[in-house]
């Protein structure tokens, strides 16, 4: 008896019947003796599992076990007679039970047994090791048939043996490397008692080799726990024992990183860090070993786990883990193939000739490990079937050599070395025979390595089988190596595209389909592609390859499909590991797998960044950083998880991610240390350890961090100077330089923002060299007319003097700014321009653009600093250098002159050297020598004539400065060296005019020393000096002889003078030119003033653009959302709250809440972080497009004083669609119940807008309402609210469906906008005039939009009229009033549809809490009656509550009633009936005070707090009794949310309303009454069935003439209401008295609004012949009359039988229903355009008319759906859900795009797997998300933001959620996951659930439910889902709770209406085919099936 059948494991391990293994069908006398051999070996085999089965005790089963192995190896065919015959079940059987004593009688040493049970497990674990050796079909057979589960059961019994565990482990160690010479390994680990263990391991690293058995090693590192305990040694080895397999070689490493124990390496590494015990050394292989694994990567959920532990509980880093994930972002791993020797990959074509005839293109993509030790290995072969055709192979040094047939010897490549271990792309072109160009061009990495003319390989004349080979599996050359993806196209690729493919880089998996391919390049690949092209942009031989380049990037490669012969990528394998076969990514044929080929499905880190949140994760990181280590450390796994992941860079890019970054980092900039800086400028481009190779590669990055100079000027003083350098690295010193120049800086005003920077105290005073040397490399990089010269001039023009513009205002910007020293900046600024104009060409350049004489006396002034003017003397003295005319030029414009009158002010010695530069000629001179002895400029010379004059002797010349006396003596000592050196200065004396000026001076410092006074000694040595200069001049005999005799005189007066020490004083009026300073500058024509002043407005835009600059980054906080809530990957602490959404659903109805995060999504009141005082300091560098227009030819004085416009638009700008502009701007109030918030209604050309918190000011500037007058956004009436959430809003103009008038508080100048996105706004303008304005501007709109409207056809207006919302309600004429009545009477719209039209066209909306939608409100007693309960009551029938007024319903409210109107009449008062309303602000604040906003509202009401506990809304029978019966009670009536929202009944906020004082009762939720069972949803519910019942339909009539009929102000119907509250009855403009008017509207806030009257004769009654719930005409309906749905004969349409119909998409134009297979999705109303996917593909197709006019590739669809016709929505399996776009006609800014386009407009994160299904509704903006993580996620559509869940369960397979589906009338939604069915409302309030494993169809293998449906209707008052099943069956169950227990809360279920099943189609077939889609269409019911047919179900007409 077999031993095996009494294990436990009987059911996973009981052999089946042996199989019978025929022999060879040959005859024994025709058998070869090899044949007969083989047979006696397979007998033989057959006998010994057999007797294997049947052995009954250890010893027996070794000796079989024995005879097993040795058959085995003597023949290996018997490996398959013994997977034939459960040969491995029998081997799990031994093991599962080797230790059980079968005989318990015999009774054997311990020893013995322990012996036995050693050896058994020994020859199970050598047998199952060679029978898998080698054999592929027994390795697929083990693994998917019998599986490694089934091991790990059997050892488990072993495992728990302390004396055994050693050596099992041991066993599965050697299983796993095929080693059994490791058997006692850890024996000697757990025995050892040395200290070197570390190298005892490392010694065993050769016999380790490569993992063979994968699983073997995943079931060792399962068995941690049980072996190393208790054991150190055994725990330090076994780690170090991975470490060192992990290091063997790469497949070791890629099986460690893929087989799933990268988690519990970590949680291992966490203990040890924290667990004092653990070794050092442990410590250290458990980091290496982590390290190690995350080289490779790691997946979604690995990755998300140490990113939820980076982050502490206390809120800050982990360091160690910080370090973790900086190592796993640095992987650059994908998903890739591993080949070992003897392996490779095939595919076989048939009917093939020979090659195509028009060439071919191979590319690959190969990591290269080992090359081969000799010959040539094989990388692509092709093969016909009878020769060989082509291979490119490569040798041993790495060369690559290429043979062909038709080519006698092979050609080698010589330059095409390959790289070890590194990616590298091959890409082989051949041409068919040319005879212009090479047949063969090789590629590597993308540059042309080899040309060669080669004869393309000739084709066969019949057709045979091509194969297509990489690899080889039969040469036995050793070479291990790794593909990460091959191509093979038909066509040869042209040179521009083999450049642009190798970019794409080994990451990229597409097939080169997406027309967008350029958005998969990495920074630095684009800016290598940028250089390329800005390269060959400068050679005219390459325009053709350029002009193709640029059209490849723009539209895409234009490699058709169908040349795609192959495409080989990992990605299309499911998982990591070895597979027989690899699906082919385009041809139907699938890849063969040869040889030992593993995949590794590889997950770089950067990419489960991307799944996990994006960008958004490492922003949050530097959020909470604290330390200079963990800012830097961050940064790195930023930088990394960017660089080469065009996801997250995108990513990063539309969540505007670098200007969030620099924000962060703008607080942290203390924190930023030398590594980080460098880190982050590394990934912007700079090498700093090759700086000559410096670019700047993300410019979107760089504009936002790299030019953020208030950034790093809070930076340490090292990276300040580290940062100002990198300019100079970009601009001067990279070899790239002339690129960065024209590419990267030529728009990015560098040297506007430098100037802004100087002016700005941001940087101290010892950092502003290195400024002005960074603008000095600036400047000279592009040194042009509007970059440069002319700031750079404006800038000298306005800060180089002292003298100030007009003061500033109190008010003004610049009058605030805290600004450092003008002066002393533009002074460095004006000695870089002087040493740059210094070289020949920017000089050149600068006089081209501007006057340089002109510009010269501008700069200098009228009052020059010393410094000034040394450098413009420099400046002259080079232009004489540089042109011969400047000196001419300079003397028109009286330049000489104006030197002479403004250079004695400033002289001292470094002026008196610069001007003897420019009389000598000497400028620029390194040693300053004149040999030659030229006078260069003698028009200076009277300059230094004039400076005789410049001391002033008027006063003690004891207190004259030495520095002048000596800059004097110095000056004349200088004078008489030259006259007596140089005879051309001597010349220069000629001139009468001259001499003068010296014998004026001369003169009058004679008479100023002659009077006795005191005078220096060094006074005493100028006048001797003078003498001296003057006898000189006396002697010259170039001097006149007039003048001669009068210098002498004036010498001899003074050399006879009696007191030598007298004052002198030299007047400035001995000048030639007698005119002021002021008269010669107006007479050169500038004006410093007036450049100054514009140059201020400069600087205040500048400043006010970066504060709202600033402003904008500041609102950008909305990306934590994902990631602190209840989801997110940090969740966080705090409760969510919710307020009511107010998206609209079906008849306006609001039951949708949002979430209310703590901070509303945008505040307009954003303020800086310190006073305005200090503002500029916090400001960053705004859009500069400054443009200075100078005049080169006619330089007036205002040429540089520019007119700045101030953009009054600044604060909007920024929120307009890019390209739109601005055509109407209005001051508004959004009205939102009662509150207005004052904004800005925009009309755009493309966009309307409405900003909250801002206002236009009398001079159209746009301000904060805040600051701005009230008069200026007061709307009479208004609650003003300026401190609550500010909102920006924006809608298409094709998404504004119509607009309508609307009063406000009687006012007519309300505007209510309706959106196709289910969303309203109401706004009120100031005045009627303005509104009418905008009117007009909106019926443009909407008269273009109509064009474009489709008609509804007529089968679909009957059932969709109810599902209208205000965009249809709002455009009611007469005749629509009148077809509403008309189809109310037939009953094809419900009570509650009717009402809503009367509402909306009375004036009534949701938007205005004082016109709030009203509703009847009948008795609880009359609920009862209506759902047939029974009730004894007195309360007056529901006939008298709907024909009466609600003050008149009990005889004691009549008489008031009366009382009160006769008792006004008596008094000529106008009279009315009732001093409260039905209908007002107060009343729909009190019903919904616990649902925000209303909470907020109702304090606002009550001044701030709550009102009274026992006068709020707390009991519902009581409310009723206060309405109906209570004398001094309301008359109010019933809001839209009493029929349509439980929510507003529940306190889930949980408010403190107080306790009752007559109960002590806490006010919590409404109380109900007790039909409602406790439960709000089921009190909606009868309420509305209810006001859908007979009885009211019957009454309805009445009701509507009290309220909007010929009964509305009836005094004999008692129905007269406060005159405040009709229409027409007060004017509040004409309330001039402030509190008069506020008193009003306190009145009309209390005693509301009456409704615009509609009617003026009695209303007509509803027809009531036929069933009630039906329309006339209508005999039968789905919910009446389920059992007489018929399946039709026939199918409606066929896909075919492999085409199972997925979806049914609703055509309403060809009035049908398209069935769509899986992977193919209509578009609604737009049949002919679909949308393809596939099945675990990466593209996403737009299909029109058959053809496909887009690829979108990398979009991971998994599933998808429509909202409508123009929003799309994926479900992906990077977790993500995506909202898409559907364009159509010339797109935005694109016309060359012309046709139907999507584009994605959200990317949705909250998964944590795969979303598998999705379903959208446009009628309440949601979208339902399904996913593998066993949730079902609520989505924003027209936000496009994460709100809820719903939870099936954990993320096993059974409570995947595969079905979602959305009821378009009421909201609710059905999930299904194959545990259960759930059926939660809109706002995911549980209703019904039905376990789908209780019911008897369920089954583990199949789902029980596979296609849900709702039936649709405006109203339902049963409500249906219909379900299929794999069966075949449909079932239409509802959902009710009145089988609730008496007593007990609201219970709902699903109860069963009917099952149906689908009738079996086809001969000889009996079973129904499983459903797998469902649809209603009205009162029909589609289905399609597995077999792709559709049928319709019909109802009997």
């Amino acid at each position: 008896m077999l031993r095996i059948l009494l294990t436990p494991l009987r059911a996973r391990f009981e052999p089946s019947s042996a199989t019978n293994v025929p022999l060879s069908a040959q005859d024994d006398n025709e058998m070869t003796p090899e044949d007969f051999a083989r047979d006696v070996m397979i007998e033989l085999m057959r006998n010994a599992v057999e007797s294997l089965k049947l052995a009954e005790n250890r010893r027996t089963k070794c000796e079989v076990l024995n005879e097993i192995q040795r058959i085995m190896l003597q023949d290996k065919h018997t490996k398959d007679v013994f997977r034939e015959l459960d040969g491995f079940l029998a081997l799990m059987g031994v093991l599962s039970m080797v230790q059980e004593d079968p005989d318990p009688a015999i009774v054997e040493p311990e020893d013995q047994i322990l012996k036995e049970v050693v050896e058994s497990t020994r020859l199970v674990f050598v047998i199952l090791s060679e029978s898998l050796n080698d054999h592929p079909d027994n390795i697929e057979y083990f693994e998917n048939s019998v599986g490694y589960e089934s091991l790990d059961q059997a050892v488990q019994s072993l495992v728990t043996n302390p004396k055994l565990v050693d050596g099992v482990a041991g066993l599965l160690l050697s299983f796993a490397l095929r080693n059994f010479s490791l058997f006692d390994t850890f024996s000697l680990l757990r025995n050892y008692q040395g200290t070197n263990l570390d190298m005892t391991i490392k010694e065993t690293e050769p016999q380790l080799g490569t993992i063979i058995r994968p699983g073997g090693i995943l079931l060792l590192w399962s068995m941690v726990p049980r072996l190393v305990e208790g054991s150190s040694n055994l725990r330090f080895g076994f780690f170090m024992l991975f470490e060192v397999l992990s290091r063997i070689n790469h497949r070791n490493q890629a099986i460690l990183s893929t087989i799933g124990i990268l988690p519990s390496v970590f949680d291992y590494f966490q203990s040890a860090r924290s667990e004092p015990s653990t070794s050092d050394g442990e410590r250290q292989v458990l980091r290496k070993l982590l390290r190690r694994l995350l080289e490779m990567g790691a997946n979604t959920a690995e990755a998300r786990l140490i990113f939820r532990k980076v982050l502490t509980a206390d809120g800050s880093l982990d360091a160690d883990i910080l370090d973790v994930l900086r190592l796993g972002m640095k992987s650059r791993w994908s998903q890739h193939l591993s080949l070992e020797p003897q392996s490779g990959l095939m595919l076989e074509v048939e009917n093939v000739k020979g090659l195509t005839p028009a060439g071919f293109t191979f590319m690959i993509w190969v990591w290269i490990a080992e090359l081969p030790p000799a010959g040539g290995y094989p990388i692509f072969s092709i093969r016909l079937s009878s020769r060989s055709l082509l291979t490119l192979s490569i040798s041993h040094d790495g060369k690559l050599e290429l043979w062909t047939s038709g080519n006698d010897d092979p050609a080698v490549f010589n330059e095409s070395k390959i790289q070890k271990l590194r990616w590298t792309h091959i890409c082989l072109v051949h041409y068919p025979n040319r005879l212009t160009n090479q047949s063969i061009r090789l590629f590597i990495d993308g540059a042309l390595n080899y040309t060669l003319n080669w004869n393309y390989p000739g084709s066969d004349s019949t057709s045979q089988t091509i194969s297509y080979l990489i690899g080889d599996a039969e040469k036995a050359v050793q070479m291990r190596w790794c593909v990460a993806s091959a191509h093979l196209l038909s066509v040869p690729l042209t040179d521009v595209l083999a450049r642009l493919i190798h970019h794409l880089g080994p990451r990229y998996t597409g097939n080169f389909q997406d027309p967008a391919l350029i958005k998969f390049l990495t920074y630095d690949a684009s800016t290598s592609l940028n250089m390329y092209l800005s390269t060959a942009a400068n050679k005219t031989s390459t325009s053709a390859e350029l002009s193709a380049l640029i059209k490849a990037i723009q539209d895409g490669f234009g490699i058709p499909e169908t040349a795609i012969i192959f495409s080989l990528s990992p990605t299309n394998a499911t998982r990591s590991g070895r597979c027989s076969l690899i699906p082919g990514h385009v041809i139907s044929s699938d890849i063969k797998v040869m040889g030992d080929v593993y995949v590794v499905k590889a997950a770089c880190m950067d990419t489960a960044l991307w799944e996990i949140g994006g960008a958004v994760v490492v922003l949050r990181l530097i959020q909470v950083a604290k330390t200079a280590h963990e800012v830097s450390r961050v940064l790195g796994i930023l930088t990394d998880g960017l660089r080469n992941s065009w996801r997250n860079s995108e990513d990063m890019e539309r969540l505007r991610g670098y200007d969030i970054l620099a924000d962060i980092l703008r607080e942290k900039s203390q924190l930023i240390n030398m590594t980080g800086f460098e880190t982050l400028f590394e990934f912007l481009g700079m090498n700093f350890k090759s700086p000559e190779q410096s670019t700047v590669v993300n410019t979107v990055a760089y504009r936002a961090i790299g030019l953020d100079f208030e950034l790093w000027s809070g930076a340490r003083k090292e990276i300040q100077r580290s940062y100002l350098a990198h300019f100079v690295t970009l601009l001067r010193d990279s070899r790239y330089k002339k690129f960065n120049i024209r590419q990267r800086f030529a728009k990015l005003s560098l040297v506007q923002k430098l100037l802004f920077v100087l002016q700005i105290n941001w940087y101290q005073d010892d950092m502003i060299p290195h400024i002005t040397e960074a603008l000095k490399a600036a400047m000279q990089a592009n040194f042009s007319k509007d970059e440069v010269i002319k700031p750079i001039v404006s800038y000298l023009a306005a800060n180089l003097h002292d003298e100030p513009g007009p003061p500033g205002s109190p008010h003004s910007m610049v009058s605030r700014f805290h600004t450092r020293d003008f002066k002393e900046g533009a002074e460095q600024v004006l000695d870089t321009l002087v040493s740059t104009i210094s070289v020949q060409g920017y000089y050149t350049k600068f006089t081209i653009a501007l006057p340089l004489t002109r510009i010269c006396l501008l700069l200098l002034g009228d009052k020059p600093s010393s410094f000034t003017a040394s450098q413009l003397l420099l400046l002259i003295g080079i232009s004489l250098n540089f042109s011969s005319s400047f000196s001419r030029k300079f003397e028109l414009i009286s330049g000489w002159n104006i030197l002479k009158t403004v250079l004695p002010q400033c002289w001292d010695p470094v002026v008196n050297e610069a001007a003897f530069g420019v009389l000598l000629g000497t400028t620029g001179n390194s040693n300053g020598q004149n040999p030659k002895g030229i006078i260069s400029c003698p028009h200076i010379a009277p300059q230094f004539l004039a400076e005789n004059c410049a001391i002033d002797v008027d006063g003690d010349l004891s207190q004259t400065s030495s520095s002048a006396e000596s800059t004097m003596e110095v000056l004349i000592e200088q004078l008489m060296d030259l006259h007596a050196s140089n005879s051309a200065f001597r010349q220069i004396f000629k001139s009468q005019q001259t001499t003068q000026i010296f014998i004026d001076a001369y003169k009058v410092f004679a008479s100023k020393v002659t009077p006795p006074i005191t005078v220096t000694p060094q006074a005493l040595r100028i006048s001797e000096k003078l003498a001296h200069f003057g006898f000189a001049l006396a002697l010259d005999e170039s001097v006149a002889g007039p003048q001669r005799r009068e210098i002498l005189e004036v010498a001899q007066k003074v050399e006879h003078s009696l007191n030598p020490t007298a004052e002198a004083k030299i007047d400035l009026g001995l000048a030639a030119d007698t005119r002021s300073v002021r008269q010669r500058i107006a007479s050169a024509r500038f004006s410093i003033q007036t450049i100054q002043t514009t140059e201020r407005k400069r600087l205040r835009k500048n400043i006010l653009d970066l504060r709202e600059h600033r402003r904008q980054i500041s609102r950008l906080f909305v990306w934590t959302h994902h990631l602190t809530s209840e989801r997110g990957l940090w969740p966080g602490e705090e409760t969510r709250s919710w307020r009511l959404d107010e998206t609209e659903g079906p008849h306006r109805i609001r039951k949708k809440l949002e979430p209310q995060n703590e901070k509303p999504p945008i505040y307009r009141n954003v303020q800086l972080p310190d006073s305005e005082a200090n503002s500029v300091m916090h400001l960053e560098v705004p859009p500069w497009a400054e443009s200075y227009e100078i005049s080169s030819t006619e330089f007036e004085g205002g040429q540089l004083a520019e007119e700045i416009t101030d953009d009054k638009h600044r604060r909007i700008r920024h929120e307009l669609e890019p390209g739109d502009v601005i055509d109407a701007v209005g001051t508004v109030a959004r009205i939102a119940g009662v509150d207005s918030s004052p904004g800005l209604l925009i009309i755009g050309r493309t966009h309307i807008y409405m900003l909250d918190g801002l206002v236009e000011n009398d001079d159209g500037e746009v301000v904060d309402a805040h600051d701005a007058p009230r008069r200026l956004f007061f709307v009479p009436g208004s609650i003003v609210e300026l401190d609550g959430p500010q909102k920006a809003q924006r809608w298409a103009h094709d998404q504004i469906a119509t607009f309508s008038d609307k009063t406000f508080l009687f006012r007519d100048v309300g505007l209510e906008i309706y959106f196709k996105d289910s969303r309203s706004l109401l706004v009120v303008f100031l005045t009627k005039q303005r509104r009418s304005q905008i009117n007009q501007q909106l019926s443009t709109i909407t008269t273009q939009n109509s064009l474009n409207i489709i008609p509804t056809p007529g089968i679909l207006r009957t059932p969709l009229f109810g599902r209208v919302h205000a965009r249809v309600l709002s455009g009611f004429r007469n005749d629509e009033l009148s077809t509403a009545q008309r189809k109310w009477q037939a009953r094809e719209i419900s009570n509650f549809a009717y009402l809503s039209i009367l509402n909306q066209i009375s004036g009534r909306t949701p938007s205005d809490a004082t016109q709030y939608p009203t509703l009847d409100l009948t008795s609880p007693d009359s609920y009862r009656e209506c759902v047939h309960r029974a009730c004894e009551s007195s309360l007056p029938s529901l006939r008298s509550s709907l024909t009466k007024p609600m003050g008149v319903l009990t005889p004691e409210r009549e008489e008031a009633a009366k009382t009160r109107y006769s008792n006004l009449q008596s008094v000529d008062e106008e009279p009315f009936h009732y001093g409260t309303h039905f209908s007002s602000s107060m009343i729909v604040c009190h019903f919904l005070i616990r649902m925000d906003p209303f909470t907020h509202m109702f304090k606002t009401l009550q001044g701030g707090d709550w009102d009274l506990p026992d006068r709020l809304f707390s009991d519902l029978p009581r409310a009723y009794e206060s309405a109906a019966r209570d004398v001094r009670g309301d008359v109010r009536e019933l809001i839209p949310e009493f029929f349509t929202c439980p929510e507003f009944l529940e306190n889930s906020a949980n408010h403190d309303f107080g306790v009752q004082q007559n109960t002590g009762e806490r006010i919590h939720d409404v109380k109900l009454p007790p039909w409602a069972r406790d439960d709000p949803l089921l009190f909606i519910v009868l309420n509305r069935r209810a006001l859908e019942s007979s009885h009211v339909s019957e009454h309805l009539p009445a009701w509507i003439d009290l309220i909007w009929g010929c009964k509305q102000r009836d005094p004999a119907s008692l129905n007269v209401f406060h005159p405040l509250s009709y229409e027409g009855s007060i004017d509040l403009d004409k309330i001039t008295n402030d509190l008069e008017r506020e008193a009003t509207v306190g009145i009309i806030h209390n005693f509301g609004q009456t409704p615009r009257k509609l009617f003026t004769s009695p209303h007509p009654p509803r027809f009531n012949h036929g069933l009630m719930t039906l329309p006339i005409g209508s005999l039968h309906g789905i919910e009446e009359d389920p059992h007489l749905l018929v399946q039709d004969a026939r199918c409606f349409r066929d896909l075919g039988n492999s085409m199972p119909v997925r979806e049914m998409v609703l055509d309403t134009i060809g009035e049908r229903i398209i069935p769509c297979p899986e992977g193919i999705l209509c578009v609604p109303s737009h049949p002919h355009e679909q949308i393809e996917w596939r099945n675990r593909g990466t593209e996403l197709r737009v299909v029109v008319d058959h053809k496909v006019v887009q690829v979108v590739e990398h979009a991971l669809c998994n599933c998808a759906a429509f909202a409508d016709s123009n929003s799309l929505v994926t479900g992906s399996s990077d977790f993500t859900v995506r909202l898409w776009k559907v364009s159509r006609g010339t797109q935005n800014n694109q016309p060359s795009i012309i046709g139907t386009r999507i584009t994605l407009s959200h990317i949705m994160r909250i998964h944590t797997d795969e979303v598998v299904c999705v379903a959208a509704s446009r009628t309440w903006s949601l979208v339902v998300s399904g996913s593998k993580d066993g949730s079902a996620a609520l989505w924003d559509l027209n936000r496009g933001v994460y709100v809820r869940s719903i939870w099936h369960g954990d993320s096993s397979p059974c409570n995947t959620v595969n079905l979602v589906a959305i009821n378009e009338s009421t909201g609710y939604i059905a999930t299904c996951s194959r545990q259960k069915l759930c059926l939660h409302t809109i706002n995911a309030r549980p209703m019904a659930t039905l376990d789908l494993t209780a019911t008897p169809s369920f089954s583990n293998l199949v789902p029980t439910i596979t296609a849900l449906a709702f039936h649709e209707r405006e109203y339902s008052h049963l409500g249906v889902l219909a379900t299929g099943g794999p069966d075949g069956s449909i079932t239409l169950r509802t959902w009710t709770a009145d089988g609730t227990p008496e007593g007990e809360k609201a219970q709902w279920e699903f109860v069963t209406i009917r099952t149906m099943k689908v009738r079996a189609v086809g001969r000889g077939v009996s079973r129904s085919p499983s459903v797998t889609a469902l649809r209603f269409l009205g009162e029909s019911l589609c289905h399609g099936d597995e077999t792709g047919k559709s049928f319709m179900w019909n109802l009997p007409d």
